[in-house]
């Protein structure tokens, strides 16, 4: 095997193993905001991934000012395909809550 398609071979194992990459992404950041709220959306929680998709997820932190060392100590400490979008309560609701057909809290 080659190593691209070492990595599609990993990427799409993660996919399929998103329930436990996402419980440990919870553990991660419980333990650095206990009061964080963490969203799981798209195509992964629908069924409908490929090599192309990666594991959505949203995270509303107690305060933004925690935004920087929540997404780098979870991208740092998480060997799979993330797509970690850490936002306010606000803009989650006045924005994300019109598009999102699917979502599941953590």
């Amino acid at each position: 095997m080659n190593i691209y398609q070492d990595y599609e071979t990993h990427k799409l194992e993660s996919l399929r193993n998103h329930r436990k990459i996402l419980e440990k992404v919870k553990s991660i950041v419980k333990s650095l905001d206990p009061e964080a709220r963490l969203i799981f959306f798209g195509s992964v929680l629908r069924g409908n991934f490929d090599a192309s998709s990666d594991i959505d997820l949203i995270i509303i932190p107690s305060s933004i000012s925690l935004k920087d060392k929540i997404k780098v100590t979870v991208l740092m400490q998480v060997d799979a395909p993330l797509e970690i979008h850490v936002i306010t309560k606000e803009i989650f609701e006045n924005w994300y809550l019109r598009f999102l057909d699917v979502f599941e809290d953590l």
